[in-house]
């Protein structure tokens, strides 16, 4: 069995396969984008016959997100939208699958902007103090470990601030503007 690609770019809108068959497990990518245009990064479940779209990133000019495609997802759709009739945008987007190493551990006091991914690693039980967007509205984290296929929600909808207990393995996903984590 050939090694599946691990970097993909284009100019274009494009969607690329990202899970070979028999792959379970979650995969964590990083995706930069485009000078001068916003980029839209949709997670999908494709079959021959079926297609079922699960979560959307929104990246603006060269900014440089992560996602993480859920083991009952096999690809992801890149939308590059123009800002206006006549200017496309400058260069071409970029993605990339990471390797667990290239995930950082959730460690410390840690802050960011999303969406952005965290590994928790197996045996691993952290509790985690987050605030979201400097208090002002909520965002969200989600846990995608090797039983859940589609990712599960512990942050609640309307929280700005929340502690919450998480066990690995696993990758959380960071959505919001603004995060900062502590641990200790």
């Amino acid at each position: 069995m050939k090694d599946p690609q691990q970097q993909w770019k284009s100019w274009r809108s494009r969607e690329i396969l990202v899970r070979e068959a028999g792959d379970t497990a979650p995969i964590p990518l990083e995706i930069r984008g485009v000078f001068g245009a916003q980029l839209s990064a949709h997670v999908v479940r494709r079959t021959e016959t079926t297609q079922k779209v699960g979560y959307t990133a929104t990246l603006w000019g060269r900014d440089r997100r992560r996602v993480v495609v859920p083991p009952d997802h096999n690809s992801i759709r890149l939308y590059r939208h123009s800002s206006d009739a006549t200017f496309t945008g400058v260069g071409g987007w970029k993605a990339r699958r990471l390797a667990e190493q290239d995930v950082e551990p959730v460690a410390g006091e840690m802050s960011g902007e999303g969406p952005w991914v965290l590994r928790i690693d197996e045996g691993t039980t952290k509790r985690l103090r987050i605030t979201w967007n400097k208090g002002k509205y909520a965002g969200s984290l989600t846990l995608f470990g090797p039983a859940d296929t589609t990712g599960r929600v512990l942050s609640a909808p309307d929280h700005t601030h929340e502690t919450i207990t998480v066990t690995g393995p696993g990758y959380l996903l960071l959505y919001a503007e603004h995060w900062s984590i502590s641990t200790r």
